[in-house]
């Protein structure tokens, strides 16, 4: 997240403001997570673009890394990271010794024992169904029951949703075409045509892919375009003043970097 923060900080996507909002919403649960120094990208990118070898090697690294932390349960944002560790490494490294979740799945286990609530946010949303978390994991009510959870909000579907859904037009940043283009601009004028004023995702590729389509010149039906973590971190500091500051566990929090 902070690599694409600096990669396509043009478009105003505040991806590293994404895994903030992911740490307040855990804090206010009364979870302050482990953060590994020796964290590294799932793979995802050279999976599916046939580097198999190199993930092997991420996979042992990551798995090593999580078990010796001593962490029981992993909270994932990222929707290919969730599906890269679910399907792909024990393939690769064999059994997962830790707990797999999506933070929408954890999320809703928190809302439902009243840990966490959220203030109103009178505003119509729709919601954009990841590949990754959709097709891959199986992970479609879930953030819907979430955004269900903020009184005043809105949630409108747009007519292809959950298995049905429209991608959001690329995944390995391999290339953007116009056919990448033209699936990103369909997708919008679907949000649009549901009358809402915010598309949110679950996905931090998806809101880059479809921002960068939102600003085209030539994208006419438009509509914001939000992180579903910082949707719920909003709401959840209306309702309980939740500090700005996302905290770690001392041990574990990387040293500040300039």
């Amino acid at each position: 997240l902070p690599y694409y923060g600096v990669v396509f900080r043009e478009l105003g996507v505040d991806t590293v403001g994404m895994a903030n909002s992911t740490i307040r919403l855990l804090n206010a649960c009364g979870v302050r997570p482990v953060v590994s120094r020796d964290e590294t990208c799932c793979g995802h990118d050279l999976y599916w673009t046939g580097e198999p070898e190199p993930i092997r090697k991420l996979a042992r690294r990551n798995v090593k890394a999580i078990k010796e932390s001593g962490a029981r349960k992993v909270v994932f944002a990222c929707p290919e990271c969730y599906s890269m560790f679910a399907t792909v490494y024990p393939k690769l490294v064999g059994d997962i010794p830790f707990e797999l979740v999506h933070l929408s799945e954890f999320l809703r286990g928190e809302v439902a024992s009243g840990t966490i609530s959220f203030g109103e946010a009178h505003e119509k949303v729709t919601y954009q169904d990841p590949c990754r978390l959709g097709r891959f994991m199986g992970v479609y009510e879930e953030p819907r029951e979430l955004l269900a959870c903020v009184p005043g909000l809105e949630v409108a579907e747009m007519p292809r949703a959950r298995s049905e859904a429209l991608c959001c037009g690329s995944s390995a940043w391999d290339g953007c075409t116009r056919i990448n283009k033209t699936i990103q601009k369909e997708r919008l004028a679907e949000a649009a045509d549901t009358g809402a004023t915010t598309l949110v995702t679950a996905c931090p590729k998806c809101s880059i892919h479809l921002s960068c389509a939102a600003k085209d010149e030539d994208t006419t039906r438009k509509t914001d375009i939000r992180f579903i973590a910082d949707v719920l971190a909003a709401a959840m500091a209306a309702e309980t003043g939740a500090p700005s500051e996302a905290g770690t566990s001392e041990e574990s929090a990387p040293p500040p970097e300039e």
